[in-house]
């Protein structure tokens, strides 16, 4: 009896322990997921690419006139107006040229003077026939001459005073001193470099884009641009495109104008996106996206179990991915950790979205 009773005991044991050792293992093999339910999301075909600003209005002043650098008013990084004094040039020889054109201007027309009064008493001489009339033809040839010459003197006169004028070299445009070339007591030639000047009142986005979209972007589109200098981000349009392809990157530039936007500076990078249609569809996190032999599938929770359904996706933008087909609008797919499903497998559920 009490052999039956040890053997009875040591049964129970036994299948007590099998119990736990199953309710062990079906514990193992549970999977923590997260999940969150399929929503419609607003998506957008869209291209983005990072190009560089660059000055539209950026000229270098030069000099109109040969001549030593005498006076330097403004330094490099200066802020200017348009019409304010730069720099100065030796002006010492083009006022004594100054002076002799208007000498000579001066002289000319005392010589008319007293041309037109000979021209007078000839004509008086004509009418009481004491002289030819062929001299009075000459007198008066001679008279037009002389107003020829006087013409010739004036216009001298005036290139002298334009020469002179030039010595003063004045800013063309509001904006900024980029670079100062010449110092006080260089010598500069006709279109040699004074100052360059930066303004950025308007300038220009040059961003590259693959040859492949040469036939979809076209100028009139609508841009986005943000800088990281400014931290902002504006819509402007594609004013045109370089006609052709870059031979090193095979890219082609799309140019986008910015105006008023004194922040937005010449040589920054800028980041550009065109959107070419938006549309609005079902989405999952890439998360949920797994590549498996037969495609990308998505797993759908149901009851605590997960079934695989392979999926087209479609546009993938902030993280979210387009789906084409496969699953429904307000399933509940797996995020976190479905990389490591399988078919028909149970799992448990955190952190649920």
């Amino acid at each position: 009896m009490f052999r039956f009773l040890l053997l009875t005991s040591f049964a129970i044991s036994l299948i007590g322990c099998g119990e736990k050792e199953v309710t062990s293992e079906k514990k193992a093999r549970d999977i923590f997921i997260s999940t969150t339910q399929v929503k419609l999301i607003d998506f957008k075909e869209q291209e983005s690419s990072m190009g560089v600003i660059k000055g539209l209005i950026d000229p270098t002043v030069a000099a109109e006139i040969s001549g030593k650098v005498t006076k330097i008013y403004v330094r490099t990084g200066a802020t200017v107006k348009k019409g304010e004094l730069l720099a100065e040039l030796e002006s010492k020889d083009y006022r004594f040229q100054l002076n002799l054109a208007e000498a000579e201007i001066r002289r000319l027309t005392v010589k008319l003077e007293n041309q037109n009064k000979v021209l007078e008493r000839n004509k008086a001489l004509v009418e009481q026939n004491f002289i030819s009339p062929n001299a009075l033809d000459n007198i008066s040839s001679e008279k037009n001459e002389m107003l020829e010459m006087l013409e010739i003197a004036k216009a001298n006169r005036d290139i002298a005073k334009s020469n002179l004028e030039k010595t003063k070299i004045y800013a063309p445009i509001n904006g900024k001193i980029q670079k100062q070339l010449p110092s006080i007591g260089d010598f500069l030639k006709i279109g040699d470099g004074v100052y360059q000047i930066i303004n950025n009142k308007k300038v220009r986005a040059h961003i590259p884009y693959p040859e492949q979209l040469a036939n979809k972007i076209k100028p009139g589109m609508d841009i986005q641009l943000s800088s990281a200098i400014s931290q902002s981000t504006i819509t402007s349009k594609i004013a045109e495109l370089k006609p052709s392809i870059n031979q090193e990157s095979r890219s082609i530039d799309v140019i986008a104008d910015i105006s008023n936007l004194p922040n937005w500076q010449p040589g920054s990078t800028v980041n550009g996106t065109i959107i070419f249609r938006s549309k609005k569809n079902i989405g999952v996190p890439e998360q949920s996206i797994v590549q498996r032999p037969v495609g990308k599938v998505v797993y759908v929770v149901t009851n605590k179990k997960v079934k695989a359904n392979i999926v087209e996706t479609g546009i993938t933008q902030n993280g979210y991915v387009e789906i084409l087909s496969g699953i429904q609008e307000n399933d509940t797919v797996a995020v976190d950790g479905a990389a490591f499903l399988t078919d028909d497998l149970s799992v448990s559920i955190s952190n649920s979205s």
